[in-house]
């Protein structure tokens, strides 16, 4: 286990996972963010050809767990080093757009070459700009770009309606990973 690193327990809530392949090597990013602390965390796993990924994080579910942070500038990446209970099944808490770019904004201060940064957003909506582009708009009326290749999913999903949505953030925009409704619950984008 880390040594040196800050543990953190909280409900921790799955907001979404990617898996990348390069080479023979599988890799799967799971973001979790703190239900008290609004905390992000980044849970890797890796895999060689014939072994499985780590499938014991869910997205949709919450998790009570202390994480272990790996040390560093803006820590981030963590492990799961105790778990109490079940995971359940729930929303997580999300920001708007504003505190979503506050967030960013004091984790490059802390590391400059951050490449992308977990956002959870609260009661957006998806829209088009004049040049067809889409966005996701909080009731402030601030927005962020998305970039998905389909995003037919997250349309019929919202249907005009607030959402909590959930991505990775990188320099080009928004990528889409979970989408949270009242009515269809998690859906993995």
């Amino acid at each position: 286990m880390l040594s040196g690193g800050e543990r953190v327990r909280d409900l921790w809530s799955v907001t979404g996972s990617r898996d990348t392949a390069q080479d023979l090597l599988t890799t799967r990013r799971v973001w979790l963010r703190g239900n008290r602390t609004g905390r992000p965390a980044l849970v890797l796993s890796f895999a060689a050809p014939g072994t499985s990924l780590d499938g014991s994080l869910v997205v949709g579910t919450q998790v009570d767990a202390e994480l272990a942070f790996y040390p560093g500038g803006q820590p981030l990446r963590a492990l799961v080093a105790d778990r109490y209970g079940s995971p359940m099944r729930g929303a997580p808490a999300g920001t708007s757009v504003r505190g979503f770019l506050d967030e960013h904004a004091a984790a490059l201060a802390l590391d400059p070459w951050l490449d992308r940064w977990p956002a959870t957003l609260e009661d957006v909506r998806v829209a088009r700009t004049e040049g067809g582009d889409l966005h996701v708009v909080d009731g402030a009326g601030d927005s962020l770009p998305l970039r998905m290749g389909d995003p037919w999913r997250l349309l019929a999903l919202s249907g005009g309606g607030p959402v909590t949505l959930a991505g990775e953030w990188r320099p080009r925009g928004l990528r889409p990973l979970a989408a949270w409704h009242d009515d269809e619950g998690t859906v993995i984008l």
